[in-house]
């Protein structure tokens, strides 16, 4: 096999430094400041004192910076911390200094609402102007696409937006506009899909800003970024290099100076690989997501929690986020360095290879008349949905595998107590507003999950799960590679494989089969096994009571001897793993 090899003419030659636009390698001088970059935490319970309980507690345990969730007396389907009035925030944030912790808005439909509150809370607790630090998190566009709608009408939010921009721009750490992608990364977008659509977002408010009366820099500089970080460590790293420099490149054709082209990137750890099951796997995955962003230079980083996906994360969850960043940035020392990606050929040629697609798909959504134009017609979720579905045929064939469900599930695992979250439900859009269909939210892992969930129902139904026979014909060093690739094959949809040893003769066999219980069976053994057995042991299996029966392996040249012979199906590496285990969900009566 002929392994790829990059070298410097790979690459173009840079000469750009750490701090000089378009800011590829960082966007100050000096790298990030103090330790790397702020630790970032999502505070959502709906009791305003648990919230500010836990808030106090993650700043105490690292973290600098506070992703607030807000359900605000008329929110309609939100999840977060319910308050009505700035009294409510008041209580939220009890204890926190509002002059050194960074505080990001979430509220949905009622954004400007909760700016509002936060600027009333600060004029209540004397905060002056030059030490106010927050992000408002003004980002209709997102709103519209989580809910499929936007109560205040697309034109009026922007016109909001644009009011409080006005407002927070004599504020030097408080930008009213937070781009975030993770409807998109969640519904399924690419890594050049995320980066040409925050462009293109952030470029339409950068024209809504200007339009209202703002100067160029000034809009740029009240707008800042949130992307999604994935277990794929390279091209996380990429992407945030790349970001920096598609965004210097676009707010600097548009007459903005070099210093308004550096904004913060911000980065949350991809919800969609987060998985129900086997959810301790998650710590690696978002530990993998948090050490690219922290490469790549990342301004402030959300590591979600390994449970977040079963429910409200737990205390021990929020914990083990905040720890994993630590452990990188004190123990590993890993924001020390600045641009470690600098220099790899590889890395080089994949930020290249990223910029150049990601623009021309930015050119491509301005073609359609900008992100708000590709947003209603429905084209641009129609691009990421088919993006999405080639992802899901290579998890399906498990070219993707997905560990702990795709790979090596745990049937007799034990799930840590799922923490309901509480979702108020939605009403009617009022006439003015703007509706669109929403995204979907498409967990890598879904499918498979699925199986497991219908297994679990199944279980608690009949008293045990489905099952499967594995016939391992031979001795234990000629079966047992394929019985244990079946049974990874069966448990990955919640099937349990029944393996009673390995046999010598058909009889034996087909006594076995019968005390299992099964009704399906899975020959497992050598090609030469195979070709000796596979045909007779097929037979005696039909003859006692064998409603379906598949191979482990490859059938080759002999596939039609195999058919004849009474096999139904054969499992092997680049399979429809998912098809298959559907099939047999319909044959052992296990509903979906």
């Amino acid at each position: 096999m002929a392994w790829p090899l990059y070298t410097r003419g790979d690459v173009s030659p840079v000469d750009e430094l750490p701090g000089q636009a378009p800011f590829t390698r960082a966007r100050r001088a000096g790298g990030s400041p103090e330790h790397g970059w702020s630790i970032r935490v999502v505070a959502e319970h709906p009791d305003p004192a648990a919230a500010n309980a836990g808030i106090l507690e993650d700043l105490e345990g690292g973290a600098a910076s506070i992703w607030l969730r807000l359900a605000l007396a008329n929110a309609h389907g939100v999840d977060g911390v319910e308050i009505a009035d700035v009294d409510g925030l008041d209580r939220t944030l009890a204890g926190v200094h509002l002059d050194l912790a960074t505080i990001v808005l979430d509220a949905g439909q009622d954004q400007a609402e909760a700016a509002r509150l936060l600027i009333e809370l600060w004029d209540r607790r004397s905060v002056a102007g030059d030490q106010r630090q927050a992000n408002l998190g003004l980002d209709p566009l997102r709103t519209l696409v989580t809910s499929g709608r936007l109560d205040s009408g697309l034109d009026t939010a922007l016109a909001q937006a644009a009011e409080l921009a006005a407002q927070t721009v004599q504020w030097p750490h408080v930008r009213a506009i937070e781009v975030d992608t993770a409807p998109w990364v969640d519904a399924g977008a690419s890594e050049g899909q995320e980066l040409a659509i925050a462009v293109a977002t952030g470029v339409a408010y950068l024209r809504a800003l200007v339009a209202s009366g703002l100067a160029v820099d000034d809009a740029a500089n009240q707008i800042g970024f949130t992307l999604g970080a994935d277990a794929d460590v390279f091209a996380t790293i990429a992407k945030l290099r790349s970001a920096r420099r598609l965004w210097a490149h676009a707010v600097m054709l548009a007459g903005a100076s070099a210093t308004s082209a550096a904004p913060p990137f911000s980065v949350r750890t991809a919800g969609r690989m987060i998985t129900r099951r086997d959810p301790w796997v998650n710590m690696l995955r978002t530990t993998a997501a948090c050490f690219a962003a922290g490469v790549a230079g990342a301004s402030s980083v959300i590591v979600t929690p390994f449970d977040d996906a079963l429910g409200r994360p737990s205390d021990h969850g929020r914990r083990v986020a905040r720890n994993t960043q630590l452990i990188l940035q004190e123990e590993s020392n890993l924001g020390r360095v600045i641009d470690p990606a600098a220099g790899s050929y590889y890395l080089e040629r994949l930020t290249d290879e990223l910029t150049r697609v990601a623009w021309g798909r930015f050119q491509h959504i301005e073609a359609l008349g900008g992100i708000a134009a590709a947003v209603l017609d429905g084209s641009l979720a129609g691009q990421v949905a088919q993006t999405s579905a080639e992802r899901a045929a290579r998890i399906a064939t498990r070219r993707d595998p997905i560990t702990g469900v795709s790979e090596f599930p745990n049937l007799g695992e034990s799930l840590p107590e799922p923490m309901p979250r509480s979702r108020r439900s939605s009403g009617a859009p009022p006439a003015a507003a703007t509706v669109v269909t929403p995204l979907p939210v498409v967990g890598l892992a879904d499918d498979f999950e699925a199986l497991r969930s219908a297994s679990d129902r199944f279980l608690a139904a009949s008293g045990a799960r489905p099952r499967v026979f594995l016939a391992n014909l031979g001795p234990v060093a000629v079966h047992t590679a394929r019985a244990t690739f079946a049974r990874n094959f069966l448990e990955a949809g919640g099937i349990e494989a029944v393996d009673a040893g390995g046999f010598d003769d058909d009889a034996s066999l087909v006594e076995a089969f019968v005390a299992s219980g099964a009704t399906v069976a899975v020959l497992c053994s050598s090609d030469a096994v195979y070709a000796d057995r596979a045909g007779a042991a097929a037979a005696a299996l039909r003859t006692a009571g064998a409603a379906r029966l598949l191979l482990a392996g490859h059938p080759g040249e002999r596939r039609a001897d195999y058919t004849d012979a009474g096999i139904g199906a054969f499992i092997h590496l680049g399979v429809d793993v998912l098809a298959s285990l559907r099939t047999l969900h319909d044959h052992l009566g296990v509903s979906a």
